[in-house]
């Protein structure tokens, strides 16, 4: 007898409405993998778009960054050079540790130039730097002993007596130029309406004044004042 597979409910065959069912199966199935797909290409084009966001992002804080490193670094560079234009000022002070710290305290109560004329020993400079202290210089012992050492290796003791010459007396500037007391005068008046003199040049200048004379005390000779304020001393 033969099997009845119309309705594929007897013997191994399939019938119509399992053809239909596993056609509907497979369509399903395809649609399902065909919607995974795209939401796996719609995920990969988010990822891509996130990581290329995320790489301008970068981007752009390093260079906000390196630009505010630059802008750092000149700030300090333009205010280290204003701090260290006051001393290069002064010339006559030899490079070396120690220097700025004397142009910085040594100037609170009194040009620095006066160390110029004041050539001393350790024990000496060490007295000075108390003496200083106790009148109100603002520093502390590191700023003290880095004095002691640049003072005592530049300006040691010497039996040469210098000058100030923008604050010496007529009698002062005969006796160190070998002048005599009309001239000394005369130079001094002229000084004093030139408001002081900066370099050896304005005083070869003085009129009727001996250039050699000059020359011959430079190294004897400072200019500019030797006192700006008198000191306090500290309460």
């Amino acid at each position: 007898m033969t099997p009845d597979v119309s309705d594929g409910s007897k013997g191994g065959g399939c019938g119509p409405v399992d053809r239909g069912g596993m056609a509907a199966y497979n369509f399903l199935r395809r649609l399902n993998v065909d919607a995974g797909a795209d939401v796996k290409q719609a995920v990969n084009a988010e990822v891509t778009t996130y990581r290329r966001r995320y790489g301008w992002t970068l981007l752009f804080i390093g260079v906000g960054v390196i630009a505010v490193s630059i802008f750092t670094q000149s700030s300090v560079s333009a205010s280290q050079s204003a701090a260290a234009t006051p001393a290069d000022a002064h010339p006559e002070f030899p490079a070396g540790e120690g220097r700025e710290t004397v142009l910085r305290l040594c100037s609170q109560c009194h040009s620095a130039n006066i160390i110029l004329a004041s050539g001393q020993d350790r024990v000496g400079w060490e007295n000075t730097i108390t003496k200083m202290a106790r009148l109100g210089a603002k520093g502390n012992d590191e700023d003290f002993s880095d004095i002691a050492d640049y003072l005592t290796t530049n300006f040691p003791a010497t039996a040469v007596k210098k000058v100030f010459v923008n604050m010496a007396t007529d009698k002062q500037l005969a006796d160190l130029l070998g002048i005599s007391q009309d001239d000394a005068k005369a130079m001094v008046v002229y000084r004093d309406k030139m408001k002081g003199f900066t370099s050896i040049e304005d005083m070869k200048k003085v009129p009727g004044v001996d250039a050699k004379k000059i020359d011959a005390v430079k190294d004897r000779l400072i200019f500019g004042a030797g006192s700006t304020k008198p000191a306090t001393p500290a309460n």
